[in-house]
């Protein structure tokens, strides 16, 4: 019995001990799955209420201030209404129902990725880092293909979506814990 023991003992010292997650990926998978789950909801109710927002910049009511000037020559000029025009005429866009429907299609996709790649990351896996790479990728090549190069509309869209970038900074700084697999 003596020897049976010994024998479990130095079987024991080959077998590789499962790795440990650190808690700092242990931290940013949470806020990742709390992030992706959050916009897979808000995706669905976007995408349900579309109709209900679709018209908000047609009940608007205009804006009473003029800010018009004369230049050297004679020009009368009113930059704030055609900047306030473009900016309306891009919020059109971004609140025309089918784009919103497109547009909640795409951040449904890219948080399907992201959360895809979180659940694996949470098992170490390394591969989940690059799925999350692409749920990025794709959340912020998403309203530059539905808008074009209507900067002002793919801003507004894609504005939260750049913290995305961080947090493929802070995963990269966790890669070489993401070989093992947890049991």
């Amino acid at each position: 019995m003596h020897l049976y023991i010994k024998m479990a003992k130095d079987n024991y010292e080959y077998e590789a001990e499962p790795a440990a997650r650190p808690s700092f990926l242990t931290w940013l998978c949470i806020l990742t799955f709390i992030g992706s789950s959050w916009a897979i909801v808000s995706s669905a109710y976007t995408y349900v209420s579309a109709d209900k927002y679709a018209n908000i910049l047609s009940e608007e009511k205009p804006l009473k201030r003029d800010s018009t000037y004369v230049d050297s020559t004679g020009s009368v000029h009113n930059e704030r209404k055609m900047f306030s025009e473009k900016i309306k005429a891009s919020f059109s866009k971004i609140l025309d129902k089918d784009n919103m429907r497109k547009l909640a299609i795409g951040n449904l996709i890219a948080a399907l990725f992201t959360l895809t790649g979180a659940l694996l990351m949470w098992r170490l896996k390394r591969t989940g880092f690059y799925i999350y790479i692409i749920g990025v990728v794709f959340s912020l090549m998403f309203p530059f293909f539905l808008f074009g190069n209507d900067l002002i509309a793919v801003g507004a869209t894609s504005f939260n979506n750049y913290f995305g970038l961080v947090f493929i900074a802070l995963y990269a700084l966790n890669l070489k814990t993401m070989n093992g697999t947890l049991p």
